[in-house]
């Protein structure tokens, strides 16, 4: 029997139970995928994914499953579960014409309207290569990605990863790697050293002061590499911030609290460089044309040494142990202790825990909650209420609370596409009904009764309730303060989450 003769066989399995792969290059390694939307929204969130995304939704739902390419498969040894190691945009949209309720809700109507188009029995089951492993997978991958055509190839950095992800699980043996990618020493070393580089901005120094929509950039894969690799391959930068590349490790020669504050505000140029008011712009061409001048405007990296020097024979033990380096930047857990104790009264107690479902947490939304939406006000309200201390802005968040629900009803009633039934409910245009309108036609038409998220509704629509929409109306509307002190805020928060997590994508983590 050849080596691969496994890869002619095609062996029919269900859809339904054939597993995706969470290891999957394009996918965000720093996100959870426990659930089809987890895939579905990590693939749509670039916008050239997403379009190559739904191309192959639109041929798939229009022309049906076209066997062309297989689809590569391997059996757990763990579990006996079949996992997807080639092919998983393809399986992923097959789960999801078979089952449009699991897709993310900003984009649960259209799928359903894909779905229509196709008859779920003839994508029930598919064939599919059975691989005798994941090792006998990898040839195969390596191969299928040099292609082109709707299996859309791997990005560099997503090639980058593939590469890295071998590397560890052969303890660094080079030569199995080269094996398995048909790649030449060089070739691997150059890449390893890109992605030492590129992980620096992964660390603490860095990660910890970036907002979070540039922590996104920096720990996907939509972090441009091309202009990574052309700033720290010129040898005018790795001389002046002290960078030496070596295939194991990054060596910085310069004191390294300026290189973190040098690489940050890079960072910041370089994946706002399309916005308005970015004075420096840093693309692959002004690396080459401009380069002193952006030198210039960054932080200068010293070569001042990292540790302080004694500077005498009398200093006791305890102040030497005690000195800090200069500059040196604080941990996460000292600045988040600094930031809560800014954020609470000097009399208050000032190790409080942040934990959800705590009434005493500083912040509205804890940052472990995610959101997955298009929308861009949900989307940015959901991240001020992780910033805004509760104490100092309680007022402006218990009027966004109101804004936050309404928007969410509003995003749910759209992506279902219900517009039109409540126009026949209540005789008048969507945009005219009020809230308490929705919640009532929610609760009637597509609540279950006694779930949850129907307890929460009855809640609101109960003016007796503290938990109601007349007191979110009341921040709104109303003269009286009460009602917006911390503890009730975060409990009115919590009160709401399953509606939330019914109304849009929203979860804890």
């Amino acid at each position: 029997m050849g080596k691969y003769d496994w890869l002619e066989k095609r062996t029919l399995r269900s859809v339904d139970q054939l597993r995706l792969w969470t290891g999957n290059p394009r996918l965000s390694p720093e996100d959870s995928h426990l659930h089809i939307s987890d895939f579905v929204s990590d693939l749509i969130a670039d916008t050239s994914e997403k379009e190559h995304f739904y191309r192959l939704l639109d041929s798939i739902s229009t022309d049906g499953f076209i066997p062309a390419d297989p689809i590569v498969v391997w059996q757990s040894s763990e579990n006996d579960k079949f996992y997807v190691s080639e092919g998983n945009r393809r399986v992923l949209i097959l789960k999801l014409l078979r089952h449009p309720d699991k897709a993310p809700k900003s984009i649960r109507a259209h799928i359903r309207a894909k779905a229509s188009l196709i008859d779920r029995d003839t994508i029930e089951k598919i064939r599919v290569a059975v691989a005798p492993s994941f090792d006998d997978c990898m040839w195969y991958i390596n191969q299928r990605h040099a292609g082109n055509s709707l299996q859309k190839p791997w990005s560099r950095l997503q090639q980058q990863r593939w590469i890295a992800g071998l590397y560890d699980k052969y303890d660094g043996d080079l030569e199995k790697v080269m094996s398995i990618t048909k790649s030449t020493k060089s070739q691997l070393d150059y890449t390893l050293r890109i992605l030492q580089i590129r992980d620096l901005a992964l660390s603490p120094e860095i990660f910890n002061q970036l907002t979070d929509v540039e922590k996104d950039s920096v720990s996907s894969h939509r972090i441009p590499m091309t202009i990574l690799e052309r700033w720290f391959t010129n040898s005018k930068v790795k001389e002046a911030w002290g960078v030496h590349i070596h295939v194991d490790n990054v060596e910085i020669t310069k004191n390294r609290h300026s290189f973190f504050t040098a690489y940050l505000q890079w960072l910041r140029y370089v994946i706002r460089r399309d916005e308005p008011g970015i004075d420096v712009k840093i693309n692959t061409r002004t690396i080459d044309s401009n380069l002193d001048a952006i030198l210039a405007a960054l932080p200068e990296v010293t070569s001042e040494p990292d540790e302080v020097q004694e500077t005498g024979n009398n200093q006791t033990a305890d102040n030497s142990n005690n000195k800090k380096e200069p500059g040196a930047v604080k941990d996460s857990t000292e600045k988040d202790a600094n930031d809560i104790a800014d954020a609470l009264p000097k009399d208050a107690e000032k190790t409080i825990d942040v934990h959800y479902k705590n009434p005493a947490r500083r912040n509205l939304v804890v940052p472990t909650c995610v959101l997955n939406v298009q929308n861009f006000k949900l989307k940015a309200l959901f991240e001020e209420f992780k910033k805004l201390p509760m104490d100092r802005y309680k007022n402006c968040l218990a009027s966004s609370l109101r804004v936050f629900l309404d928007l969410s009803v509003a995003q749910y009633i759209t992506s279902e596409e219900l517009e039109d039934k409540i126009h026949v409910e209540y005789k008048r245009a969507f945009n005219e009904t009020t809230l308490k309108q929705r919640l009532e036609f929610l609760k009637k038409n597509k609540l279950v009764r006694k779930s949850p998220e129907c307890k929460v509704v009855d809640a609101l629509l109960h003016p007796a309730n503290d938990f109601s929409l007349n007191t979110l109306n009341g921040y709104v509307h109303g003269r009286q303060v009460h009602f917006v002190d911390r503890d009730f805020l975060n409990r009115f928060w919590d009160s709401l989450f399953p509606l939330m997590s019914f109304l849009v994508d929203i979860k804890e983590v």
